[in-house]
């Protein structure tokens, strides 16, 4: 759900308002923590996880942003030396002034995929703002807080089993570049959750037996299961709680997936990435923000045909409610020779709510389709 579906075309301008007029240097963290480009990554992910940090900024003088240390990346290397510096692994995010409104940082949080943003007067960092500082505005705009999350939630959930390997719910995560799986048992009843901070012990470590070292990103030992390492008991909500109650209870939990759970069975989760997403989508454009993720440099041929296949099909879907933001997210796994299979994503966000479309197919442009 966003925007015009709240009241119509006006209740919209007076929520944007509401949203932009709250600045972004408002609601940041003005005390953050930095590491060098000099710096060993491995310093770096114990200080991300120390803190709780998916990101962190790299600057050598600690106020000039030089680039940021994430999860996303770390998900999508398999094996780094020991040794690597920062430098050679951090990536330089967008530059958002702390003046920006929020729906702009709020966009830039859901393409760059970041859950803290480093945010910057003249190029050097003034503070950072979350996902979390997002989620604390609901409880003063009605319209937003009130919302059942069944509207929002998405009801196409990936998960693994207890007696899955680590290194299976990793190949998992980066396959589809996400951070969190509900983890079940062989009845599908939820059992725990398990995210990319649980597993970092098991990633990304120094494996002993090589001369040099290595930090290695997969599972060691490789028979480790799921069951050891994920959340017992994890918090969950029901459909017909509110915007507002969820993204209390993810603050107040510090926890970033809210299972959705109904007589006992896996309905669906609301993230803060969701929320983020819902906010992001009152940002003034004049055409549907579009975003494909995910892409190996060699698929990316494909990518002008595949805009093409998604705007003709959102055309239509325009003669019934207008589409605000479209993200495909495209996982690619199953190596079969020289062929891989493709697991797409797609979540539209429109005036009447939250549409969700996945499919499987050895062909990424059929895939589309």
């Amino acid at each position: 759900m966003t925007a015009e579906e709240l009241v119509g075309v006006n209740k919209k301008e007076v929520l944007r308002a509401k949203i932009e007029n709250i600045r972004s240097s408002d609601l940041m963290d003005q005390e953050f923590v930095t590491v060098k480009p000099g710096d060993d990554l491995n310093g770096a992910i114990a200080k991300m996880r120390e803190l709780d940090l998916h990101e962190i900024p790299v600057s050598g003088d600690g106020k000039r942003l030089a680039g940021v240390v994430s999860y996303g990346t770390l998900l999508r290397r398999k094996n780094l030396p020991i040794g690597t510096k920062v430098s050679s692994i951090m990536i330089m995010p967008p530059l958002i002034e702390a003046d920006a409104p929020l729906t702009e940082v709020a966009e830039a949080l859901i393409r760059e995929g970041y859950r803290q943003m480093p945010l910057v007067n003249n190029g050097k960092i003034v503070g950072i703002l979350s996902r979390g500082h997002m989620l604390s505005i609901l409880q003063d705009i009605p319209d937003l807080r009130d919302i059942p999350i069944e509207t929002v939630m998405s009801p196409e959930v990936k998960t693994v089993k207890m007696e899955d390997r680590i290194v299976d719910a990793v190949t998992l995560m980066r396959n589809l570049d996400i951070r969190t799986l509900p983890v079940m048992d062989s009845s599908d009843r939820l059992m725990g959750i398990v995210g990319i901070r649980d597993v970092v012990n098991y990633n990304w470590r120094e494996k002993r037996r090589q001369t040099m070292g290595e930090l290695v990103g997969s599972s060691y030992p490789t028979d480790v299961q799921v069951s050891s390492v994920m959340i017992d008991e994890p918090v969950i909500t029901s459909p017909d709680t509110t915007l507002g109650d969820a993204a209390a209870l993810l603050l107040q939990r510090n926890i970033s997936t809210l299972p959705v759970v109904d007589e006992g069975r896996l309905r669906g989760i609301i993230t803060r990435y969701d929320i983020v997403e819902l906010i992001a989508s009152f940002r003034r454009r004049d055409m549907m923000y579009m975003q494909i993720e995910g892409l190996d440099r060699e698929d990316r041929f494909s990518m002008e045909q595949m805009e093409r296949i998604i705007t003709q099909s959102v055309q239509k879907i325009a003669r019934i409610v207008p589409p605000l933001m479209f993200t495909l997210h495209v996982g690619k796994y199953s190596q079969e020779g020289v062929r891989a299979k493709y697991s797409l994503n797609g979540r539209l966000v429109t005036a009447n709510g939250v549409m969700n479309a996945n499919a499987v197919q050895w062909d990424l442009i059929q895939a589309t389709t």
